[in-house]
């Protein structure tokens, strides 16, 4: 199960989507650094009050009930459905994705610093494995296995016992 910080990471990117462009659900994941099937689970159970219509598969397509829901939307924002009638063509519409990085870090900073808990400095390379796995915060951290950060390229045992502590003295443990 996701924690509420990285579900508010996902739906904060998705709140930065604008008008009249799409993204995949790849696309965001890459930019929040989780899977693509985490994005749309999370779509599915907390899209309420977001524009979800703009975002779509890699192909820009919906599923049949998702698709008819989204037609007004998109009609109303300019965005064309394809002539197969399964979504839109994403590669016409989709939103410049570095603005949309440099947006949601700027707007996810302050979510971070209320919601999160920095990870301590281990050592550069074990940052570095860590920032380019997407893990910012001992919370999300907490949403690993330990065998999994121990795989990562740079994880070292010394950094892993680092983060033990720290998760330890946060009342947080590793995913089991």
């Amino acid at each position: 199960m996701a924690s509420e910080l990285t579900i508010e990471r996902v739906l904060t990117l998705v709140e930065l989507v604008p008008r009249g462009r799409v993204v995949s659900y790849g696309d965001l994941g890459a930019i929040v650094g989780i899977g693509p099937r985490q994005v749309g689970s999370f779509m599915a159970n907390h899209s309420e009050g977001l524009t979800w219509w703009r975002v779509t598969n890699a192909a820009g397509d919906l599923p049949r009930d998702l698709l008819d829901r989204a037609r007004p939307h998109w009609a109303d924002e300019g965005i064309l459905v394809k002539r197969n009638g399964l979504g839109c063509r994403i590669a016409d519409y989709r939103a410049d994705l570095d603005a949309l990085a440099t947006a949601y870090r700027a707007r996810i900073a302050e979510t971070l610093e209320r919601m999160g808990t920095a990870i301590p400095h281990t050592s550069n390379p074990a940052a570095r494995a860590l920032a380019a796995a997407g893990v910012t915060t001992l919370e999300e951290l907490s949403e690993w296995r330990r065998a999994d950060v121990l795989a990562l390229h740079g994880m070292g045992p010394k950094a892993l016992g680092m983060l033990d502590a720290a998760l330890d003295d946060a009342d947080l443990s590793w995913r089991t």
